[in-house]
């Protein structure tokens, strides 16, 4: 077969040969006949022609690349150089020919005499730079460079040319492009960071490329006293201050991307459009205090900001927040809330508005108040409302249902749950509906069909809920399975639905008495863990911690592991304003579980005790 092939090949290059004859031979036949010669492996005939066809400029551009090779394969160096001279003499403008000569001397390790070659052509290009004011032969001479893998070259064309032309901010997005293909951060920060200086519009793309350059903590240090550095220098522009904003909130320190928030809404008066935007983000990481404090300078500086109405919603959200996080919950701060939802809600025209703060009203009564019957009276309220179909409706029959379980009526609370499935099937608030339902069938010990429920909910849209139907759907199989009467995962889920109706001291009894009972079994972990977050919420932060540390020494190698070490720090700096003890706590973490959920918000943590943040 392959001589067969050989032979056809050979035929048609006789073929070829015979019609060019026939008809007057030309440089483009001779250029294609060098080339076929070429492409079938007959080196030898393929050099003969280029080197005659080298002699005639106009041919150089079609057979450079093949003869150059050719030159190389065979080992003529010297006729390769000798060529390379040539053409270069004769092409002056085309310094592709004179990298490639720079390129013949490396491969001979020759480099002095490639890099008198390579620097002549990056002065000469620059030259042309800084006298015509054009940037394309900067800009191809890099990028030839760069393919040539002489990325310091391409560096060293870049600075050249904004040498040559003084502008200090000329090629900044190549060579930070250029720096962060090295992995050189710093160089590239800086590169950006002069690039968004000439560019301010261009501001999200730099922000989009350091969130993908800037993986590691450590970078985003780099980036942060980078960024203060050009503040000192450049006080008055404030794309620094907008890149800081931005820095600190991919570190998660809120409180610093607070303070530099107010310092450029000051600044742009742009009607706090920045504070908003930080308090909104906060919030969303459960950071309320932080929250808290954005909102209300919204409120107390910007009385006119077009977001005021937002400001004054979330303020309250955050105030709730932050009541209800800390321990032991003081009823006082509860009533005083509901006083301030009830002015907020004197001041709106929005229907919908004034229904989600009956709602969050509602839930304080029942359940922090014990105030049950006025809870129900208000939600009874919502509900007949003459909206239509609308989420804050069936959010206020979940609630509704929330309040009959908590008073011990389960059967109104499935039939209010199934109304909003049905309403919005296939919806986030449908999936958050079918959950409640599963562990409401969970309290009631009926696990196959709770389970049944959380299979469907482990493929649902929203993330949150399918996590939520995932770890409850493994609490129950893990502590089932060796347990065909499922008695003890019946007494854990009956304390749970304790604690759902705030009967905190007599779970705590139901939790020692598990402990007792069932020391060796597997669910208890899980018991301890529970008894340490019920105990925190009754203002006990010994207890808690002594349950804790009975998993961190006894338990660690559980799944609740991390969350138990995480929780320690937690109560720790949080409650009990051990700081010390609490940065102990997190380096441990950062040490024992170094994959686990909470080692981001350990490190921030442990970096703003430490004061790293200033």
């Amino acid at each position: 077969m392959l001589t067969t092939i050989t032979t056809m090949r050979k035929t048609a290059i006789l073929l070829f040969m015979m019609l060019i004859s026939s008809v007057g031979f030309s440089q483009v036949d001779a250029i294609a006949l060098a080339n076929e010669y070429y492409e079938q492996g007959d080196f030898e005939k393929a050099l003969k022609e280029y080197k005659k066809l080298a002699k005639v400029n106009s041919n150089i551009s079609r057979i450079h690349d093949n003869y150059l090779k050719l030159l190389l394969g065979e080992e003529e160096f010297s006729e390769a150089e000798k060529y390379l001279k040539s053409i270069i003499k004769d092409n002056p403008d085309n310094f592709f020919y004179s990298v490639d000569l720079g390129m013949l001397y490396k491969s001979q390790k020759e480099e002095d005499k490639a890099e008198n070659v390579f620097d002549d052509l990056i002065s000469d290009q620059a030259k042309q730079a800084g006298e015509n004011n054009k940037t394309n032969g900067i800009r191809f001479l890099a990028q030839i460079f760069f393919e040539k893998n002489l990325r310091q070259k391409g560096l060293d064309t870049y600075q050249a040319g904004r040498k040559a032309m003084n502008r200090p901010d000329m090629f900044s997005l190549e060579l930070a492009n250029a720096y962060q293909l090295m992995n050189q951060k710093h160089e590239m920060i800086l590169e950006y960071l002069v690039f968004s200086k000439s560019q301010p519009q261009n501001i999200s793309y730099v922000k989009n490329s350091f969130q993908r350059a800037l993986t590691e903590p450590e970078d985003l240090d780099t980036l942060e006293t980078t960024l203060y550095e050009f503040i000192q220098t450049d006080a008055g522009n404030s794309i620094y201050n907008d890149l800081l904003v931005w820095t600190h909130l991919q570190q998660k320190n809120f409180a610093a991307a607070l303070r530099q928030a107010r310092a450029l809404d000051r600044r742009l008066q742009n009607n706090a459009e920045n504070i908003i935007n930080v308090g909104l983000i906060a919030f969303r990481n459960q950071e309320y205090k932080t929250a808290q404090k954005a909102f209300d300078y919204v409120l107390n500086e910007f009385p006119d900001s077009p977001s005021k109405n937002l400001a004054a919603r979330y303020v309250l959200l955050a105030d709730e927040e932050v009541v209800k996080e800390t321990y032991p919950v003081d009823t006082t701060s509860i009533k005083n809330l509901i006083v301030k939802y009830e002015d907020y809600k004197s001041n709106l025209r929005d229907v919908f508005n004034i229904i989600d703060a009956n709602r969050r009203v509602a839930h304080l009564y029942a359940f922090y108040l014990n105030q049950i019957p006025k809870a129900i009276e208000i939600l009874t309220e919502n509900i007949n409302q003459p909206v239509g179909k609308h989420r804050v409706i069936a959010e206020s029959k979940m609630d509704l249902a929330d309040i009959y379980l908590l008073n011990e009526e389960p059967w109104e609370s499935i039939l209010l749950y199934a109304q909003v499935e049905r309403m919005f099937k296939d919806e986030p608030l449908g999936y958050e509906a079918k959950l409640k339902s599963a562990k409401l069938s969970y309290f009631k010990g009926e696990f196959e069909l709770a389970q049944s429920h959380l299979d469907i909910l482990k493929l649902a849209t929203s993330r949150e809920i399918a996590n939520d139907a995932l770890n409850l759907s493994i609490l129950i199989k893990n502590n089932t399975v060796f347990d065909s009467t499922d008695v003890v995962m019946q007494e854990y889920a009956n304390i749970e639905l304790q604690l759902f109706q705030n009967q905190k001291n007599e779970a705590i009894v139901a939790l020692n008495q598990m402990i007792e009972k069932y020391p060796n079994h597997s669910i208890i972990d899980e018991v301890y863990f529970l008894m340490a977050k019920t105990e925190r919420e009754l203002g006990h932060f010994d207890k808690a911690l002594a349950a804790l540390a009975v998993i961190n020494q006894k338990h660690y190698f559980e799944i609740l592991g991390d969350d138990a070490l995480f929780l320690t720090g937690i109560i720790l700096e949080d409650d009990l304003k051990d700081n010390e003890k609490a940065m102990e706590t997190y380096l441990q973490l950062l040490e024992k579980f170094k994959g686990s959920i909470f080692v981001s918000e350990a490190r921030k943590r442990l970096r703003e005790l430490r004061g790293d943040f200033g």
